[in-house]
This record gives structure tokens, sequence and C-alpha cells, in this order.
């Protein structure tokens, strides 16, 4: 690899495989990857007062804007300074359930995908909330009560649409919705008008590049569509070659473009109760049992050609589960910038 790499996920606790994702990790971490060596640059772990009892405590997708890194837990939005990751600022509102995303506007404003209120917040810089909105349309209190600390509650599910990642087209802000297995515009009619239909990929997140939206699916595709026209193209990685044969590449989140490569993040096989999202694992893999899964780790392809160029285990740093993958930045994550360069957990 030629330049540093920040990865964004998570530590495992030191229990059994098949526990519920809300109670199943630690520890939030940051690992820096430069020259072939990994480094932890931040370790975060939750305050009482933000989280459940038993909490699950793991950085979800980030966003790199100029000098500051946005990170979410499932609770807090952290503004750290890029690339030392000291932290300047904690947001945490009782709106704040299994955070996906943190999406930065061009003005300072902040969108965050609140995927246990199957909702966006839009808020202020510096954390006031400005907007609560419901990807599935009316209003989230229509189904939830105002009066509840959601940060004390360990989970929502099942989600009726689990939105994922946020981005804006134009300033216009868009999220993902997994369940509907489609991206839209944060304020049009989602019953129609335009949006980013992606049959039956299960999309987790994406990014921004220039002219350009990809988004990735936890099976292990890429789909790229072209802003402008709205053609798309799917890479299949599954397809493009692995260290681990004869088993599942991962659940597979977080994408860093860059010309005709990409780097991907694959975190290993858990346990998940939503039975239907996890089907894909089996199918092609007839001794998958015999084997343990792939580790957590990022792989570089090169999508013109097909092919694999390198992959990074990031099990011996603890990092068991990954949500983004960053380089420096030179334009705001989630923004797209015309003729300007212009990113998780989905059971």
């Amino acid at each position: 690899m030629n330049s540093s790499l920040w990865i964004v996920g998570g530590e495992q606790r030191g229990v059994p495989h098949w526990t519920h994702e809300w109670r199943l990790y630690k520890k939030a971490l940051v690992v820096k990857a430069e020259a072939g060596g990994l480094e932890r640059v931040l370790e975060y772990e939750s305050p009482p007062e933000h989280c459940p009892d038993v909490p699950s405590i793991v950085f979800k997708a980030a966003s790199m804007s100029r000098d500051r890194a946005y990170l979410c837990t499932q609770t807090e939005i952290l503004i750290c300074d890029f690339p030392s990751f000291a932290i300047r600022n904690i947001i945490s509102l009782p709106c704040f359930n299994d955070v996906h995303h943190v999406a930065v506007a061009p003005d300072g404003r902040l969108f965050v995908a609140v995927t246990g209120l199957d909702a966006v917040a839009e808020l202020t810089p510096d954390g006031k909330l400005l907007r609560l909105v419901s990807v599935i349309g009316g209003s989230v209190w229509d189904r939830f009560s105002p009066k509840i600390d959601y940060r004390k509650v360990a989970t929502t599910k099942p989600h009726r649409a689990h939105p994922n990642f946020v981005f804006l087209i134009d300033d216009v802000p868009w999220v993902t919705r997994f369940e509907q297995r489609d991206a839209v515009p944060l304020d049009a009619n989602t019953d129609g008008g335009s949006v980013f239909a992606l049959g039956d990929n299960p999309v987790h997140d994406g990014y921004v590049d220039g002219d350009h939206v990809y988004f990735t699916t936890v099976d292990g595709r890429i789909l790229r569509f072209d802003v402008a026209s709205g053609k798309q193209e799917c890479f299949d990685l599954n397809l493009m070659g692995t260290s681990y044969p004869d088993r599942a590449l991962g659940w597979c989140r977080g994408v860093l473009p860059h010309a005709d490569c990409a780097w991907v993040g694959f975190s290993r096989i858990r346990y998940t109760s939503m039975r239907q999202n996890v089907d894909w694992i089996r199918r092609g893999f007839r001794r998958v049992d015999r084997y343990p899964p792939a580790p957590t780790r990022i792989a570089h392809y090169n999508l013109r050609e097909h092919k694999l160029l390198e992959e990074i285990d990031l099990e011996g740093q603890g990092m068991n589960t990954i949500f983004s993958i960053h380089a420096p930045r030179r334009s705001p994550l989630g923004t797209y910038m015309p003729a300007v360069a212009a990113q998780s957990d989905a059971s």
C-alpha cells in the first residue's frame, strides 16, 4: 500500500459468537494501516449515561471532512481532530439508537442515520437537533415515543427500513434503506420519484466519488452508479479471488474507491437472528461448516481487471468488525462535488 488508511470498527467481547450484536462489542476502534504496519490510534468506550446497561460499543460508519473526523457509536457522534483522532466534542441525544453513519454537509450540518428509529437526524454543527425525519414517511413519533431516552434501549428491532448510509448530491441529503433495497432523497416522496433502485441487493453503505456513487452489498458486491445518467455497474468481489477459499468473504461493509481500484472491508461472519440476511453465506459453499469464518480484514481490488491485489488482516489488532475505510480527504466525505473527487451492521 502506498498511503495511510484508517479503518473504523470495533473489538468483540469475549462472549459466544451467537451473542446478539447489540451486546457483542466492548470497545470502539480506529486502526491505522501504513507501510505494512498496523496501529490502534483510537480506543473508545461510551460512558454509562450514553448507553444501555450492557451496551455494544463500536464505531459504525464515519466521515472525514478536512481536518475533522466524525465518528459514531450506537448512541453518540464524536468529533475528532484528523488525523490525530483527539476527541474535541461528543454529541449524544435521547433519540440516538443504533446510529449507523454521520455525514457532513458543506455548511457543517450533520446528517445522522438513526437506524433504531428508522430515521435521519439533521443537526447543527454543534449538535443541536434541527429535525428528525422518518425514512418511511409520516412522523417518527407515530411509532416511537418522544418521552423515551432511546440511548437506554438495547434494541428496537425489527426495523422497517434500517437506514444505513447518508450522502449528499448537490447538497441534497439521500439515505440508503436496507429493507427496501434502495437509496432515496431524504425529503422526497419515497413512493415514487428519483431513487437508486438496487433490486435484490442487500445494500449497506457507500461512497460518493466525483460523478459516481458506490454502494456495497453485505454479500460482497460493489454497485457503481453514474450520477448524471443513472447507469449502474456491478462488481462481484466473490469472483475476484480470495485468500480464504471454500468460505464466504465475510460481511461486506465499507468501500474506498480510487481510480480503477477500491479498498473494501470484510467483517468476520457472526450470528444474526435475522436469518434471511445470512442465507447467502451457504450458497456455493458446501463445506462452509468445516472452516472457521474468514478473518476481519480489508481487501484491495482492481475493479477494471476484476482482480484481488492485497489483503490486510486486522484480527491481530483486536478489530473484529469494520464499518468504514478512510484516506486523507480531498473533499468532505459523503458529499458530491462536481469535477472533484469527493462512505456497516445491517442485520
